[in-house]
């Protein structure tokens, strides 16, 4: 769940790599033959998900996911290192401190852009859980799905810019393309703090059309904003979708896809 600022900040800490911590042996001072080695971190890290799909995306449209993890361990978990594997992925790089018990998460944005058909991409993340301490984190997408049983219009839910206090409301129309009922089920929204989202009606028959409507807060601080949507009709392929959400607060900040 997740709405969040594209402007993605980079947060630098101080600390010795885990490499080096895994590395590190302490010689004692009479010579003797035998090593004291450091003790390993106990930092354990558990995502609620390391796979995500968007499912249909309109090609040259940007999308984001939140990957949510715990801290399960007794140590603070400190993420070293975030790398997309491709360039078409934009995150953090790094930084991410979670104390014992706590939880974080992982925002990324996709652009697809240069992508036609299937997609899968791997943002690779390393850690100082000493069992754990490589880890990737993947997603898929299929641009311009031809074989869709939902269309919608229009392609992306954009505010353009929204006064500094406003609220504003966006709808998107879903029209059911397929020869039996489907029914409507949200897989990933922004969170509610930042926009609410509501679908009018979650079973739409052959022919019709249902809307998803999305209200945006008022308290935003200003400055550009990107999230999506994803939804699909359940039990049936080649339904899933994933809408961008575009607003601009208080500026004329223009948004990059």
């Amino acid at each position: 769940m997740k709405y969040f600022k594209v402007l993605i900040l980079i947060t630098t800490i101080c600390m010795i790599p885990f490499s080096s911590i895994l590395a590190q042996i302490e010689k004692p001072d009479d010579e003797e033959t035998e090593f004291r080695k450091i003790p390993l971190c106990n930092a354990r890290i558990e995502f609620e998900h390391t796979t995500f799909d968007f499912g249909s995306i309109a090609k040259g449209s940007s999308v984001t996911h939140s990957y949510w993890f715990d801290n399960n361990g007794s140590d603070t978990l400190v993420i070293t290192k975030i790398k997309p594997t491709c360039g078409c992925t934009s995150t953090k790089t790094g930084g991410i401190v979670v104390p014992p018990g706590e939880r974080s998460n992982i925002d990324i944005i996709f652009n697809s852009g240069k992508f036609n058909g299937k997609v899968t991409k791997a943002i690779k993340i390393e850690c100082n859980d000493s069992v754990n301490p490589y880890m990737d984190i993947r997603f898929k997408a299929l641009i311009n799905n031809p074989l869709l049983t939902l269309e919608y219009t229009p392609l992306q839910a954009d505010f353009k810019t929204i006064p500094v206090g406003a609220s504003k409301t966006f709808t998107i129309s879903i029209t059911n393309v397929d020869s039996s009922e489907s029914r409507l089920v949200l897989i990933d929204k922004p969170a509610k703090e930042f926009i609410k989202t509501k679908l009018k009606k979650d079973k739409i028959k052959p022919g019709e059309t249902a809307e998803i409507e999305f209200t945006i807060a008022k308290d935003l601080e200003p400055g550009p904003y990107l999230s999506s949507v994803t939804f699909e009709a359940d039990g049936k392929d080649n339904s899933r979708i994933t809408i961008p959400i575009l607003a601009s607060i208080g500026e004329e900040t223009a948004l990059k896809q």
